[in-house]
């Protein structure tokens, strides 16, 4: 009989807590009773991470605590990332040991290798054979190989590309080998091969080494010869190969391989889950070896095909035909959910029940058991009727039916779907009392873990619970469960737990997986509902967990801190990335671009005499245009025109030499430079003697700097030339522009009188604004909807119309890009 002291009791009898039976044989439903509701140590503790007065934490740095890595795997990371740096990698001794250590731990788990670790070993297999040739066989015996070849073959859903390259190259070294030892290949040594190719979508390849082999060294009748066509079944299957998946089974009645109930679970899955009528009717009807009858799972995939496609009456004679020949207790599970799926209620499959055993009276397995209820279970959760789930669980009390693990698994699965919290959580109270094989109750528990974080009433302690729960039995939390927690602990302030969380589990994850984890922390520092602080502690995260972050990705969450105006925040984030190990996540020019544009936004000194200090010290960037109007445009808005435009020599006496933007950036500096209006002019005339085409930004922003310096007349010519006809907007930076006092009152004054329509319009639509000194008003480019005059539009007046920190009147946006 099986023993009731499972994981449930233990763990109530070491919390000194009573321990009730959440479910017997031996008792009725009515006598049914919940355990009440203990206290599960966290998998941390929750008080956030505090200093003391003398400056010592109370409890050790988290990011100190080794991170969960499989045995030997640490060796091989290291050898990447010495090599990648042009370091000394670790002795070939400590990468033989780690290659064998890692493999055979993970044989001895059964667990999949993930994409990354696969690229690893494959590194790792590569490197001794090309630098370990003193020691035989590069230090890796033929066994060493083997059982990395087998630990190879549990591949994981993953890109798989990787494993692909690392079977191969191990098949050629146990090849080569064998054949020096005047020895061959054998189907033991190809089974495993032929299982990695078919899982990694080369089926077509796995079956022409198969070929090659055959009756050679294969036997048709072999368990091996008969595992080896099965899985090139699959993989074309997998890979959606129809008329080769037809050609492989042609070739295999030719080559006597007997057709299996499995290899007729393969055909007739694949043209049923294709909705091919015709083809899954064949398929179903292929004769099986040795009189065999189609599978459990074959008979349930046909009965979902009869109910999607609408053949039940072709579905009827399959299983009225199975019920006339007395069929076993697996079948006649298919056959009530068959009577479930056409109609019959809970209380008629209950008479079919009674006549099952009465037609079985010597038969005792012939009787509803857990299979059974489970089986009625999973159909009715698939047609979303959570309702009738629940009448088949009372349906196996009266049948006196104890429920399995599976059937808790079902339970909280579909009341979690409907939103039923408090019944998921009675479930899963006695989901504890069960011993679970395999992990199976790992997916739903997932699931519950996220729910019970979006939920709108976060019941944290039952979260910490069972998080507890899981982390105690080992197991891996699944990326979107490690993002909900996060997310959780971020808004609670609990940083040490999310490290606690990420070190030990996201080191278990493929690429793919890590990639989901830190996209959950970049996407919390681009929401702007998230406060500067909350947002920082993500970065923080974020950067000390997840090295392999882009460039690009850690540039956008620079711009974010500069849109949240903290260039400080900004500018360690770019200090990070500039001191980052590996020589291409390293700054580029057009990230010292978006640094110093940022900059130039908050006018933060500080920020760009440090982000300029490693740009001097930066031997990897050449200095280009852009670069230089970056600059130019931040020292501009920290109210160094003059070292501004310095850089414009620079630009000048260039190959390059200036852009468009670039001349613009030079005359907004000119027009807070003392003397601006000098070396305007000798640009302006540079221009002009070049023969460089004008456009209306730079004649406005030339404009810009006559009328910031007083000289209106000059202006006003300028303007009269019509080299551009005048507009809104050229009206409104020349007002803008000129300082407050009698020059503004004359440039009011020569507008009304030679544009009055274009007074009209900055007065009426443009709008005014006053100002913080209550001495004078300005246009308000905000209060304008209908501004868009010739090219320029709305959001040209907001980008020209700004001021220099000269103590303008006038505080609107004239941002230029580099």
């Amino acid at each position: 009989m099986r023993s009731y002291l499972t994981r449930h009791v233990f763990r109530a009898i070491l919390y000194s807590e009573s321990c009730n039976i959440s479910y017997c044989p031996c008792i009725t439903s009515s006598k049914l009773h919940h355990p009440r509701s203990r206290r599960a140590p966290h998998y941390n503790n929750s008080a956030p991470f505090r200093r003391s007065i003398f400056g010592f934490s109370r409890k050790p740095d988290p990011w100190l605590k080794e991170p969960d890595i499989d045995a030997g795997f640490d060796k091989m990371l290291d050898l990447t990332s010495l090599s990648s740096m042009h370091d000394r990698p670790p002795p070939a001794d400590e990468l033989i040991e780690a290659f064998n250590v890692f493999f055979r731990n993970k044989l001895h788990k059964n667990e999949p290798l993930q994409e990354i670790q696969a690229y690893h070993a494959a590194r790792t297999l590569k490197y001794l054979q090309e630098n370990n040739q003193e020691q035989e066989g590069f230090g890796l015996t033929l066994e060493d190989l083997e059982v990395a070849r087998y630990a190879l073959v549990n591949v994981p859903r993953d890109e798989l590309e990787t494993h692909n390259k690392l079977a191969r190259t191990l098949f050629e070294e146990i090849k080569n080998r064998k054949e020096a030892d005047s020895s061959s290949i054998g189907p033991k040594d190809l089974l495993p091969f032929v299982a990695v190719l078919c899982q990694t979508g080369d089926a077509l390849e796995a079956r022409g080494v198969v070929m090659d082999s055959w009756k050679s060294s294969i036997s048709a009748g072999g368990k091996r010869g008969r595992r080896m066509w099965t899985w090139i079944l699959k993989g074309l299957a997998q890979e959606k190969n129809e008329q080769e998946l037809v050609n492989t089974v042609a070739m295999m009645e030719k080559n006597d391989v007997p057709f299996g109930a499995e290899m007729h679970e393969i055909m007739t899955t694949f043209y049923a889950s294709r909705d091919d009528v015709q083809g899954a009717k064949k398929w179903y009807s292929h004769p099986i070896a040795s009189d065999g009858t189609p599978s459990y799972d074959t008979n349930v995939q046909i009965m979902r095909f009869c109910i999607r496609n609408s053949e039940l009456d072709w579905g009827e004679k399959i299983f009225r035909s199975l019920f006339e020949i007395n069929p076993r207790k697996t079948t006649w599970d298919v056959i009530f959910q068959w009577a479930a799926a056409t109609g019959k209620g809970v209380d008629e499959i209950d008479r079919m029940m009674e006549v099952m055993v009465k037609r079985n009276p010597n038969g005792g397995n012939l009787r509803p058991d857990i299979d059974t209820i489970n089986g009625l279970i999973e159909y009715a959760i698939s047609k979303n009727d959570p309702y009738t789930a629940e009448r088949y669980i009372a349906l196996g009390q009266k049948w006196r039916v104890t429920p399995s693990a599976r059937t808790y698994i079902l339970q909280m699965d579909y009341r979690m779907n409907v939103g039923d919290m408090d019944g998921v959580r009675a479930t899963y109270s006695r989901l504890l009392g069960e011993d679970v094989k395999d992990g199976a109750d790992f997916p739903v528990v997932n699931k519950y873990i996220r729910a019970l974080c979006n939920s709108r009433q976060v019941d944290h302690e039952q979260i910490m619970r069972v998080a507890a729960d899981l982390n105690e039995r080992k197991a891996r939390l699944e990326p979107e469960t490690i993002s909900a927690l996060c997310i959780l602990h971020l808004h609670r302030g609990e940083l040490p737990e999310i490290i606690t969380l990420i070190k030990d589990h996201t080191y278990h994850y493929s690429m793919d997986q890590r990639a989901q984890v830190a996209n959950t922390f970049i996407t919390f520092i681009l929401d702007e509902n998230n406060s500067t602080d909350l947002a920082w502690d993500a970065y923080t995260l974020l950067i000390h967990a997840f090295d392999e972050t882009a460039v690009d990705t850690r540039v956008r969450l620079m711009e974010e801190f500069f849109r949240r105006k903290r260039a400080d925040m900004a500018s360690h984030v770019f200090g990070n990335i500039r001191q980052h190990r590996h020589q291409d996540d390293r700054p580029t020019v057009e990230a010292y671009v978006k640094c110093f544009a940022g900059i130039a936004g908050t006018a933060d000194v500080e920020a760009l005499e440090m982000v300029h200090n490693m740009l001097k010290l930066d031997s990897a960037i050449e200095p280009s245009t852009r670069l230089y109007n970056a600059l130019m445009l931040a020292y501009s808005a920290c109210s160094m025109p003059d070292r501004s435009l310095e850089f414009w020599e620079d630009i000048a006496h260039s190959i390059e030499g200036p852009s468009v933007n670039g001349i613009r950036i030079a005359f907004r500096a000119c027009e807070a430079s003392a003397r601006g209006k000098e070396k305007a002019r000798s640009i302006w005339d540079r221009l002009n003697s070049l023969g460089v085409f004008v456009s209306r930004k730079i004649l406005i922003d030339y404009l810009a700097v006559l009328a910031a310096h007083g000289a209106l007349d000059e202006a006003f010519g300028l303007v009269e030339m019509e080299m551009h006809k005048p507009n809104v907007i050229m009206m409104g930076v020349l007002y803008n522009s000129t300082l407050p006092g009698s020059k503004r009152d004359e440039m009011e004054k020569w507008i009304k009188e030679k544009y009055p329509d274009m007074w009209e319009h900055l007065v009426e639509k443009v709008g005014w604004k006053e100002t913080s000194d209550r001495t004078a008003n300005h246009f308000d480019a905000d209060g304008d909807e209908d501004l868009e005059e010739e090219e320029q539009g709305r959001d040209e007046l907001l980008e020209i119309m700004s001021g220099l920190n000269r103590g303008k009147i006038f505080d609107i946006d004239r941002t230029i890009e580099p």
